[in-house]
C-alpha cells in the first residue's frame, strides 16, 4: 500500500480504536433485594434505586445481597448480563456487566468462600482481543470489622453475652475466609491478567492499619503481601460520606493488583452518596451501602 493512502488510512480510523478503553468498575450491596421479608420496597423505590443506577453509570457491577438477575433488572434493567451464584440464600453475590462493552465473559463461582453457611463469591475473567481483566466479587461474614483475627485473639474473646458470641463466631468465618482469600489472590499473582477483587469485605480496612495490626490478625495486612501481590485500594485512606458519614469506616472496597493498578484513572475513584437525608426507613427502602466506582484505562 503507498505510504500516503496508509497514512490517511490510520488517521481517518476513528478515534476509539486508537486509545485505550476506559471502563468504570462499580460494587454495591443493595441490601435485601429480594424475595426476603426484609425486603419491603414499593415499585416507587426500585424507580429511585433505577434512578442512581442511571447515575452510576457503570460498565461492571459487583452486586451484593441481591437475589438474582430478576431483582437486578428492576435497578439495573436489560442493558446488562448477570452472572449470580448459586448459594440457596436470597443474599447472593453476582455481577452485571454492560452488554454493550462486547467482553466475552468466563464466570465460575468460588464456592471456597463458604466455610459454613456464608456467600460464594463470583470468578469471572473478561477478554476482548488482547485485552483481559479477571475479577473476584465477594461478600464476606460480617460482624468482625476490625478485631484481630488470629487464633489467640479470638480464642480470648468474651463469650459472656449473646452479643459476645455473636461477635466471636463472626470473627471465627472472617478468619477462616482468609485461607481461600489468599489462595485466590496468590494464583492471580503468578499470571500476566490484571485483577481486582472487589465487593463487601465487612472489614474497615483503614482500622486495620491504624490499629496496626499484623499479616495474622488484620485482613488487610493479610492479603497485601508485597511483589506481585502488592494491593491497593483508594479506600484505605478515605472517610465514608454514605448517609452523611453514618457509616464512617468504608466495608466495601475495590482492591487492585500491580497490574490493575497501573491502569488505574488517577483519581477516578467516587462513591455515588444519595441525595436524601438519612432516617432508618430511607436507608431500609434504597440500602445501607452507596455504590463505589474506579475508572481503568485497557
Amino acid at each position: 500500500m503507498n505510504k500516503k493512502i496508509y497514512l490517511f488510512f490510520l488517521l481517518s480510523l476513528p478515534i476509539f480504536s486508537l486509545q485505550a478503553e476506559a471502563l468504570k468498575v462499580a460494587s454495591w450491596n443493595i441490601a435485601w433485594l429480594g424475595s426476603h421479608e426484609y425486603n419491603k420496597r414499593g415499585d416507587s423505590d426500585y424507580l429511585e434505586l433505577a434512578r442512581y443506577a442511571t447515575k452510576l453509570d457503570a460498565d461492571i457491577i459487583a452486586l451484593q445481597e441481591v437475589e438474582n438477575a430478576e431483582y437486578a433488572k428492576k435497578v439495573f434493567g436489560d442493558d446488562y448480563d448477570y452472572y449470580f451464584s448459586t448459594k440457596d440464600w436470597v443474599q447472593r453475590v453476582g455481577v452485571a456487566v454492560r452488554k454493550s462493552i462486547g467482553y466475552s465473559v468466563e464466570a465460575k463461582e468460588y464456592k471456597a468462600l463458604d466455610v459454613g453457611r456464608v456467600r460464594y463469591g463470583m470468578d469471572l475473567t473478561l477478554t476482548k482481543g488482547n485485552k483481559a481483566l479477571r475479577l473476584l466479587a465477594i461478600h464476606l461474614k460480617s460482624g468482625c470489622f476490625d478485631k484481630k483475627l488470629d487464633s489467640a485473639s479470638i480464642d480470648a474473646m468474651s463469650n459472656a453475652s449473646k452479643r459476645d458470641q455473636k461477635v466471636k463466631t463472626a470473627c471465627i468465618k472472617l478468619s477462616k475466609q482468609l485461607k481461600p482469600l489468599e489462595a485466590w489472590i496468590d494464583h492471580r499473582a503468578t499470571e500476566s491478567t490484571p485483577f481486582i477483587v472487589l465487593g463487601d469485605f465487612n472489614r474497615r480496612f483503614s482500622q486495620d492499619l491504624a490499629l496496626q495490626h499484623s499479616e495474622k490478625s488484620g485482613l488487610w495486612q493479610a492479603i497485601d503481601d508485597k511483589n506481585n501481590e502488592d494491593l491497593w485500594t483508594p479506600t484505605l485512606t478515605r472517610n465514608s460520606d454514605c448517609w452523611g458519614g453514618y457509616y464512617k469506616h468504608y466495608i466495601d472496597h475495590i482492591v487492585l493488583d500491580p497490574k490493575a493498578k497501573q491502569k488505574y484513572i488517577a483519581n477516578s475513584f467516587n462513591q455515588l452518596v444519595f441525595e436524601q437525608k438519612y432516617t432508618k426507613e430511607i436507608s431500609n427502602r434504597l440500602s445501607d451501602h452507596c455504590p463505589i466506582s474506579i475508572e481503568l484505562k485497557l
